[in-house]
């Protein structure tokens, strides 16, 4: 939840930053008094369509299980993501757009060693996500072909886990399996962006840069276990895991097309 908020404070800070960028750029040469505005010449307002290629190193919080247990050792691995969208420039330096990002499947890994759990063992789970976010950005240098930017995101993500097992331990006297279904949340998302774009054309421009993501939480079903030989007396379910506060750190590439 910090981090939410951390992100949420960092969207309005830099949104009346732009906003108030936007208006120096609309009032540069003059002022209302003196009857005139003058207008930039540096890139028409115009529409735009993007697609993005992404690198992500992913972190999460934590990841619990029912009833207290956080898990030791987690681990997640790295996944790459696809993902396109529509823009518009709202001035000659701010700039807005709306993209979806399709991030593929990474495999994770968590311990539970206590002697008292269910199940004993490392739990193997998987996530993938999908992202939609509202993003703002300010160029610093329109003029040129080079042009530094930074920007801010804001949406949801739809985090869904892949079904999963444990490598259980401490299972002597009878066979154990555990087995857990995947599952599917909705999560507020945010995003801190800064990279650049080089114009190659009139109308096309490669865009890259770095981003910070946060996808917030994901879950998996219950964990179903199968003793050999049955044993009644104890439970042949659990609560499943939880995935607490995922984020990235993306290296990004792609191409922006002006619509004229």
């Amino acid at each position: 939840m910090k981090l939410t908020k951390s992100i949420l404070a960092s969207t309005a800070i830099l949104l009346a930053a732009t906003a108030s960028a936007t208006a120096a750029d609309l009032y540069k040469g003059g002022s209302i008094k003196d009857g005139y505005m003058p207008v930039e010449q540096a890139r028409p307002v115009s529409w735009y369509v993007r697609g993005d290629f992404s690198h992500a190193w992913q972190n999460l919080g934590g990841v619990t299980e029912a009833p207290a247990y956080n898990l030791n050792g987690v681990t997640l691995d790295s996944a790459r993501s696809w993902g396109g969208g529509v823009g518009y420039y709202f001035s000659p330096n701010v700039r807005g757009d709306i993209t979806i990002d399709w991030r593929q499947n990474a495999n994770g890994t968590g311990l539970i060693d206590d002697g008292v759990a269910t199940v004993q063992g490392t739990r193997n789970f998987g996530v993938k996500n999908l992202v939609a976010l509202a993003n703002v950005y300010y160029d610093f240098d329109t003029r040129s072909r080079f042009t530094p930017y930074i920007g801010v995101g804001l949406g949801v993500s739809r985090n869904t886990t892949a079904s999963g097992d444990i490598t259980v331990s401490g299972c002597t006297i009878v066979s154990c399996v555990a087995e857990f279904q995947g599952a599917t949340e909705t999560h507020v998302a945010g995003a801190l962006m800064a990279g650049f774009s080089a114009r190659l054309h009139s109308r096309v421009s490669l865009d890259a840069g770095y981003r910070f993501l946060y996808l917030g939480d994901a879950k998996t079903g219950d964990v179903q276990i199968t003793r050999t030989p049955p044993d009644p007396t104890a439970p042949d379910s659990t609560p499943g895991l939880r995935l607490k506060d995922q984020s990235a750190h993306e290296l990004r590439v792609g191409l922006r097309v002006d619509l004229r």
